[in-house]
């Protein structure tokens, strides 16, 4: 028997399973890997809490909202101990991870403790909790590291035409806004080989659009010796043969180099679309971030792309009301925004947390300011969206179709290359008919400030 099985009961093998997962699509994959781990071993899975067993919630704590709304919703999902078949309560994740000295304590509902690492290890968990007393816990180290994740199985929660794939995991870059180090651990990247392998299974399984994603996806292999980095990676991905987008997520712009542009540029499978957070655009605001990049660095980067991918979707996020953030640094960013450069922004309004380094600067920029600040910089961005999307009237753009709209059955929906799933617009299909997960040419005849419009042709 492999080291890390666990041997299971007949009477565990029927325990029904509820996994609830909070936050990113990083969280997204991590409950991919528990729920194949513990289907693997025995376990139903369901979509009904009220009928399962065992209910674990994958939590998200980045940000202290996202500790609030992971509690609460543990809290909610703790009723079906009284009026479901609830038996074992579990949390994994990230709140986990940074509250693992007092949440047992403060949620005594709670059964099980996993943390942020070891997901694979989620049946030995149950097992445990099911073969003692009190709360059990596994992976709750101080600081997790990562070990080589390579071959693990998923069940895939997306459509079955697009997925998400974890490239690395954790983070070694250290601003001092942000807790993923001390939730996730140093940077570590998956081999080419186990990368291109798990590509090669989903597109033949029928997925068209494969998203690449990490804390920090530009930085890929700089953890292993004698690489040239993400660039290898793609160049392995483009002698995959078949139909299919590639599109990346999390990119720095310190670390994105000309060679990754070069590979990119030669496969139209690689979508015209570049996720990169700047967070700001003031350099005494970049610095106070530890961000190690400046404004020049910045928009040297920028001219680089738009000459090597003329016409490519950019998005972007940044963070307002961070504590040395002066009117004069908003206003530069303000301006920086209006000029039109990105397809897609989002705005955050910074969150005052104990575990990181900004916290030494206090909260002194009071919440309503912040949230003036964010939408005035929404609002922006807004009139750049509609701008931008006019542009695409009457242009025929190939189109992902991801099925029935949620707005009215007599719509399809889909998205186009510069259209990432769950974060950006949507494209809506009012004539024609496509089956999901096929692309089709779509015309363009309306824009609106996020979303298109359009008939297929």
């Amino acid at each position: 028997m492999p080291s890390n099985a666990v041997a299971i009961s007949p009477t565990q093998e029927k325990k029904r399973i509820y996994l609830e997962t909070l936050g990113c699509a990083k969280n997204r994959v991590d409950s991919e890997i528990m729920l194949a781990s513990l289907q693997t071993h025995g376990y139903e899975l369901t979509l009904k809490p009220e009928v399962a067993e065992v209910i674990i919630v994958n939590t998200c704590a980045f940000l202290t909202e996202a500790s609030e709304e992971s509690i609460n919703r543990i809290l909610d999902l703790s009723d079906f101990k009284s009026k479901g078949n609830c038996e074992k309560l579990v949390a994994t994740g990230c709140l986990t991870q940074r509250y693992q000295d007092s949440l047992a304590k403060q949620i005594p509902e709670l059964d099980g403790l996993l943390g942020s690492n070891g997901f694979e290890q989620i049946p030995e968990l149950v097992h445990t909790m099911y073969g003692g007393s009190g709360q059990s816990q596994l992976n709750l180290q101080q600081k997790p590291h990562y070990k080589q994740f390579e071959e693990q199985a998923r069940v895939q929660t997306t459509p079955q035409h697009y997925a998400y794939l974890k490239v690395a995991e954790g983070c070694s870059n250290m601003c001092s806004f942000c807790n993923i180090p001390a939730l996730r651990g140093n940077f570590s990247s998956r081999t080419v080989n186990s990368i291109v392998t798990e590509i090669r299974n989903l597109t033949e399984k029928g997925v068209k659009e494969i998203n690449l994603i990490s804390q920090d996806t530009s930085s890929y292999a700089k953890d292993f010796r004698n690489s040239t980095g993400l660039a290898t990676l793609l160049k392995s991905i483009s002698n995959l043969e078949g139909d299919f987008w590639i599109r990346l997520f999390y990119c720095y712009p310190n670390t994105f180099t000309a060679e990754t542009l070069e590979v990119i540029a030669a496969d139209k499978r690689f979508c015209r679309y570049l996720d990169m957070p700047f967070q700001h655009i003031n350099d005494d605001v970049l610095k106070a971030m530890n961000r190690k990049i400046n404004r020049r660095q910045i928009e040297n980067k920028m001219a680089e792309v738009k000459a090597s991918l003329p016409g490519a979707a950019w998005r972007t996020t940044f963070i307002v009301g961070f504590p040395t953030e002066t009117e004069e640094n908003f206003e530069e960013l303000l301006e920086f925004v209006s000029a039109g450069h990105f397809q897609h922004v989002g705005v955050f309004s910074y969150s005052h947390e104990d575990n990181i380094r900004s916290a030494k600067w206090g909260d002194p920029i009071q919440n309503a300011l912040k949230h003036e600040r964010r939408k005035r910089l929404m609002e922006a961005q807004q009139k750049v969206s509609s701008l931008r999307n006019n542009n695409y009237i009457s242009r025929k753009i190939k189109v992902l179709v991801d099925g029935i709209s949620q707005e009215s059955d007599l719509l399809l929906q889909g998205r186009s290359e510069f259209q990432g799933p769950d974060v950006d617009g949507l494209v809506y299909i009012n004539e024609g008919t496509a089956r999901p997960g096929t692309f089709n040419n779509v015309e363009i005849t309306e824009a609106h400030t996020y979303d298109l419009i359009g008939r297929i042709v």
